[in-house]
Parts: C-alpha cells; structure tokens; sequence
C-alpha cells in the first residue's frame, strides 16, 4: 500500500505540472491541505517537505507555500519521466510517426537493454511538433516483451499513457545523457534545420519500478525552441 504522504506528492506534483497553480502561483495552505486529503498536518507537512526538497515549492513564513516561477514558464522538465505529452498539457502536441516497426536486438542494443540477443523490440521513429514547430525528433526502443503491443496509433498519442493507463505499468526512474551534437541529414530534415545548426541531444534509458529497463532512446531537440530544467536545491 502506498504511504498517504507519497499519494499527496504525486498529486500536488502533477497538479504544478499541469498548471493547476499558474494564476495564483501557491499551493493552499498546510490546513487546507489538511482537510482536503483528510490526513494528519505531520503528513501534509512531510508531503510538502520532499516537494520543496524535489524544488517545486519554497515556503515563506507567514506568507504561504509558493510554487517555484521557472516551473511555471513551459521548460522540458528533467525531473520528471512523463513523458513529452503530460509535461505539456495546455500546449498542442501532435505526432507525426515517421516508422514503425519490430526488430531483433543485436549485441549492442541487448548490451543497451540488458536483455537477451534476439529480443524482439519495438523501433518507433517520431516527429514531435509542439504548437505547430517543429520540436523534436524521437528514435525509441520499446522491448516487446514488456510492451507486448504498440501500433501507429498509440505512438500518434501518448506511448507513455498508454503505458502507465493501459498497461498498468509503474515507471521508476531513468539515466539521462545530455550533450550537443551534430545532426544527420534525416533529423535535421524533420526538424527543419541545417545540418550545421546545433543539435540538443538527451539519451534515455528507462525503467520500470522493478528495475527493468523497457525503453532506450535517444531524442534530439530543436535548438530553437527546447529548453531544460533542472530544479535545484541548496
């Protein structure tokens, strides 16, 4: 059973993300928040503590529990694992899938995946457009045997909906690899660019609660338009 505490975070996290919180710029206050999930003020508190240790929220005595103004503003959030869609939504997402298509791992991708050589995988090429630009351009590896189905359809929604609604999955945590790099002729078509403009490049390798890894990818963002945050905290 999931402590109370962590079904708080993961609520009032979700709510800061979805902009529940834009206009007003703080949360309600620790006896609102009391009332309202009907628990202790030593839980809300703790709830509260590990948001302002995460760097969503600072308190000021006195005046309230504030969300933090950069989380406000539409960056790319490395703190969480959402996925593109959920981090964005008021913002139009649309998805051109570019392929499709199921594969064999080889040495280096089992290697990658910590699975077997010959694992069937899932390869999904996509163009994220995000209010119309070009944002990203998408090469994923999804291991069938953890996502035993993905179609054009899914991959034109959400994947990581899809995931966690559908298949009922718990994602846990992920490494990511962030650096600069150039682009290939198909990527900086996609994302219509010059081949010498330069590339913002994460590489991801997911997992899931249990530590098994269902996804390795590698994104490549539009310089023009991706920005990332990291929260921080002293």
């Amino acid at each position: 059973m999931i402590a109370k505490y962590k079904l708080i975070v993961d609520e009032i996290e979700k709510d800061i993300l979805d902009g529940k919180y834009n206009k007003i710029g703080k949360l309600p206050t620790e006896e609102e928040l009391v009332a309202h999930y009907g628990v202790s003020r030593t839980t809300v508190r703790k709830a509260i503590s590990i948001l302002s240790s995460k760097g969503y929220i600072y308190q000021v005595q006195g005046s309230g529990i504030f969300v933090r103004e950069s989380i406000l503003k539409g960056y790319i959030s490395l703190e969480t694992l959402k996925g593109l869609t959920r981090d964005f939504p008021n913002r139009e997402i649309v998805n051109k899938v570019i392929s499709i298509e199921v594969m064999h791992a080889d040495e280096k991708l089992a290697h990658d995946m910590k699975c077997e050589v010959g694992t069937k995988i899932y390869y999904v090429k996509r163009l994220r457009i995000m209010d119309g630009k070009t944002f990203s351009m998408e090469y994923s590896y999804y291991n069938k045997d953890i996502i035993p189905y993905l179609n054009e359809d899914i991959a034109k929604s959400s994947i990581y909906s899809y995931i966690l609604e559908d298949l009922k999955l718990n994602i846990g945590f992920a490494d990511k690899v962030i650096y600069a790099d150039k682009m290939d002729e198909e990527t900086a078509e996609q994302l219509e660019l010059d081949m010498s403009d330069p590339a913002l490049v994460i590489e991801n390798k997911v997992f899931l609660n249990n530590g098994d890894i269902f996804e390795v990818s590698k994104v490549i963002h539009n310089y023009k338009y991706a920005k990332l945050l990291k929260l921080a905290t002293f």
